[in-house]
C-alpha cells in the first residue's frame, strides 16, 4: 500500500493513532519485547484499551491469546497498512522557509516517503541545492515528473499559487498531494489531498491557553 492509501473501512481516527502506536512499539522491541498488551499500550497512549484492541485488530495485527499482541509482528503489520515498508519518491513545490524545513527532516524516510526533488520560481534558489536536494523551476514541473514517473507531491506555496500548480501536477499524472498551503484544493475524482492547516492546529492551541 502505498502513501495516502487506506483501505476505505479504516477510519481516519484510526490511521492518525498507528503512528503513536509504532512509536511506543520500536521502544518495545529495543528492549527485546516480544508481546504486549492493549491496556499496556493504553497506559502510555492515553486511549482506552478497546480502542487500541479495534485498531489493530482492524489492520491485522497478529495476537496470541489472552497474552497480547506480538510486537515485531504488529511494527510490520502497522508499516505494511501506512506504506512505511516501502520508500515512495517524493517532490516538494515550494522552497521557501516552510518548504526547505520540510526538505531538511530527515524522518520522512523512516516514514516510506524520499523527496528527490524541489520546484520554485526564484531565480536565486533554482538551479541550488537545498539539504541537498535540486531545486528545479517551476516549468520544469511536467517534464520532470513524467521522467522520473513521480506520483506524490507536496505543496508549500502561497495560497493565490496553490491550484494553477495543483492543476499542473493533475494534468502531469500526480495522484496524491499533501497540501501545506493555506487554501482547499480541487481536484478530480482519483487524486487524494491530504491537507495539513497549521493556522487551525495553532487557533486550537491558543484557544487552550485562554
Amino acid at each position: 500500500m502505498g502513501f495516502f492509501q487506506r483501505h476505505n473501512e479504516i477510519s481516519v481516527q484510526t490511521i492518525r493513532r498507528l503512528p503513536q502506536y509504532l512509536r511506543i512499539l520500536y521502544n518495545l522491541h529495543g528492549y527485546g519485547r516480544e508481546l504486549v498488551s492493549s491496556t499496556a499500550l493504553a497506559q502510555e497512549t492515553q486511549l482506552l484499551p478497546i480502542v487500541i484492541k479495534k485498531d489493530l485488530q482492524a489492520i491485522g495485527a497478529p495476537s496470541k491469546l489472552r497474552a497480547g499482541f506480538k510486537v515485531a509482528g504488529t511494527i510490520a503489520a502497522i508499516e505494511k497498512f501506512l506504506g512505511w515498508n516501502n520508500l515512495n519518491k517524493a517532490f516538494l513545490v515550494g522552497a521557501g522557509h516552510l518548504g526547505s524545513a520540510l526538505l531538511g527532516f530527515q524522518g520522512f524516510k523512516n516514514h516510506g516517503l524520499e523527496i528527490v526533488a524541489a520546484f520554485d520560481t526564484r531565480s536565486e534558489v533554482v538551479g541550488s541545492f537545498l539539504h541537498g536536494i535540486r531545486v528545479y523551476h517551476t516549468a520544469q514541473l511536467a517534464s520532470i515528473i513524467e521522467k522520473e514517473n513521480l506520483k506524490i507531491a507536496i505543496l508549500a506555496v502561497p495560497a493565490e499559487a496553490a491550484q494553477g500548480i495543483t492543476d499542473t501536477l493533475v494534468a502531469a499524472g500526480i495522484k496524491a498531494i499533501w497540501n501545506f498551503a493555506p487554501v482547499n484544493l480541487t481536484v478530480p475524482e482519483g487524486v487524494r489531498v491530504q491537507k495539513e492547516d497549521l493556522s487551525a492546529g495553532l487557533a486550537e492551541l491558543c484557544a487552550k491557553l485562554r
